[in-house]
């Protein structure tokens, strides 16, 4: 199922790129086609002035109706541009808005596990890990793919609420000698984020969406597992890219990138990488509530 939600992935991005591209040069068209029509009007009206100016003298009424008719014209190739801009700006945002998948039953019940770990508080959880699975095994996407991709199987990206649990996944990322995989770690930076227990983001707004579970503040280092150094050379997080506009929300585990052994960072959410899931209780139940006779 994996393989095919990947193919799936691949297939919609596609479609995407090829339909911006096409948007891009309908639009340029219409404008050319616009500026060709004044330009020819104007190239007429030079031309044809002295005669122009013979029909007005002849017959005022001609000349009257055929600028009624110009404008007439005008006015409608200008609105239909406009009504046509707004049309595909408009289809352009609701393709481009993404959001979070509901899990899907059957998948959930077919969902591949790796490991089953019981952390110091007695919870106990199943996991996937992308680099594990034959299917997915060159698999990378963004962070938001990579949470939809957990969900559909009543799983999530992974969230790192104990010691014990970084330490598990960590050692299983330095086994596979995996560069980088994504966490379900956010900056709450989004609407919604005002609250004052939040600021400043950076160092009060992280979060693990995947429980909902608030990560200590940066600034108490213990609190955490985030990097001494990074890109800049400065402690995590750093929000690095923020000054290329790509504001870097989410968490994801670097395997040495910098030295600096398997250690957290803040990367921008749009970079492909691999990924670990894990059970999510909420959408075990959802599941569960909806479909007594599921086995999962």
């Amino acid at each position: 199922y994996l393989c095919n939600v990947f193919k799936i992935i691949n297939a919609w991005r596609k479609v995407q790129i090829l339909y911006y591209i096409i948007l891009y040069y309908i639009i340029l068209y219409l404008v050319f086609l616009n500026y060709k029509n004044k330009l020819d009007h104007r190239t007429s009206s030079l031309s044809n002035s002295d005669r122009s100016y013979q029909i007005r003298i002849i017959s005022p009424e001609i000349t009257y109706r055929s600028s009624l008719h110009f404008k007439r014209k005008r006015f409608l190739t200008t609105t239909m541009l406009r009504q046509l801009v707004l049309l595909v700006l408009g289809a352009a945002m609701v393709v481009a808005q993404r959001r979070l998948a509901l899990p899907d039953p059957r998948s959930c019940a077919n969902r591949v596990r790796h490991s089953t770990y019981r952390d110091a508080r007695g919870v106990a959880h199943s996991y996937f890990f992308s680099w594990e699975h034959g299917p997915t095994r060159s698999l990378e996407v963004d962070w938001l793919d990579a949470r939809n991709i957990c969900r559909r199987h009543c799983m999530d990206a992974v969230s790192l609420e104990t010691p014990q649990e970084n330490e598990f996944v960590k050692q299983r990322i330095a086994r596979g000698n995996v560069r980088y995989i994504w966490t379900s770690g956010r900056k709450c930076n989004f609407n919604g984020c005002n609250r004052p227990d939040l600021q400043p983001p950076n160092v009060n707004g992280w979060f693990w969406s995947g429980s909902g579970a608030k990560i200590g503040p940066t600034t108490q280092r213990n609190s955490g597992d985030w990097s001494h150094t990074g890109g800049f050379g400065q402690q995590q997080p750093d929000n690095r890219e923020a000054a290329q506009g790509n504001d870097e929300s989410c968490l994801s585990i670097l395997n040495n990138f910098y030295n600096d052994g398997v250690k957290w960072h803040d990367v921008a959410c749009h970079h492909l990488k691999p990924f670990v899931c894990e059970d999510s209780d909420e959408l075990l139940n959802f599941v569960r509530s909806r479909n007594p006779g599921v086995r999962l």
